[in-house]
């Protein structure tokens, strides 16, 4: 008897071991990647940095209006040398896969980032450092008329934390350190995001009139989200943090399988609150 209830626990145990929980797109509610974390208060607290502005562009390559939002977003990172980070993130709508067409550019991330924002929105739109436009049909999404105002507003804006990245070589895969300084005092809730781009992709997109571009560069691809869609969160057990804390996180970075040419990836992460606001506070990129 003793031996049956060894030889069913231990049965038990390897169904588990072997069953995973499936969710649904968007409901990934736990942080499962692997970090590696350290804190520590510095006793002289470093300049602000400038405030780096995301934006996260919603585009599909069946949308005949998205190349003037690309060059929009150009214009914008033109006119402010080193300030506005773009994703171009390829959701599903107007983003059908399709002959002669070379790649197909959805994920799952994609799908499930513009969910996390309120839902898929016309095209082209982009959230900008993810502030509300007022809009409760469209909560994050601005119009492209929308832009130039939104962020020239955004530029006069100060950060409240400084943010540096370093990339680092792990076997045939990557670390990202992230490290976090508070340059002012600060109570929110707080999360990193993780992104892998990539740019320089040549393929289909259509343009206005029914012309079709087979030779078009896209940019600033989402290839994939390291961190869960909501971010991952950081320092939950110090509700105020003051300034001159340093909070430093290592990521595990795998390059996803889409990834065509190594060389043209790189890493964005940024810091964002969590709850009721979703502002981001500061973002970087880095070559892989």
């Amino acid at each position: 008897m003793k031996n049956n209830i060894i030889v069913f626990a231990l049965l038990s145990i390897a169904y588990m071991a072997c069953t995973k929980e499936q969710m649904p797109s968007g409901l990934n509610l736990y942080d499962t990647i692997n970090t590696k974390d350290t804190s520590y208060v510095i006793s002289v607290t470093p300049s602000p940095q400038t405030k780096h502005i995301l934006m996260e562009e919603a585009t599909g390559v069946r949308c005949p209006n998205c190349p003037a939002g690309s060059t929009a977003v150009k214009d914008l990172q033109t006119a402010n040398p080193g300030r506005i980070y773009p994703v171009s993130v390829y959701s599903p709508f107007l983003n059908e896969f399709y002959a002669p067409a070379l790649y197909n550019f959805n994920t799952t991330d994609a799908e499930d980032l513009v969910n996390n924002l309120g839902g898929d929105p016309s095209k082209p739109s982009a959230t900008i450092d993810r502030l509300t436009t007022g809009n409760t049909v469209v909560p994050y999404f601005f119009a492209k008329q929308d832009w130039a105002a939104t962020v020239a507003n955004r530029l006069t804006k100060t950060t409240p934390v400084n943010l540096e990245l370093e990339v680092l070589p792990n076997g045939a895969d990557y670390y990202l350190k992230s490290k976090v300084t508070f340059t002012d005092t600060l109570t929110a809730g707080l999360a990193l995001s993780v992104y892998v781009l990539e740019d320089s992709v040549v393929d289909l997109q259509e343009f206005p009139s029914s012309v079709i571009d087979t030779h078009y560069v896209h940019k600033h691809i989402l290839r994939d989200i390291i961190t869960p869609i909501s971010g991952s969160d950081f320092l939950n057990d110090i509700p105020t943090k003051e300034k001159g804390r340093v909070f430093e996180r290592t990521f595990e970075i795998t390059l996803p399988s889409n990834v065509l040419n190594k060389n043209h990836v790189k890493l964005l992460c940024f810091v964002h609150k969590t709850g009721a606001s979703k502002e981001v506070l500061q973002v970087e990129e880095i070559d892989l």
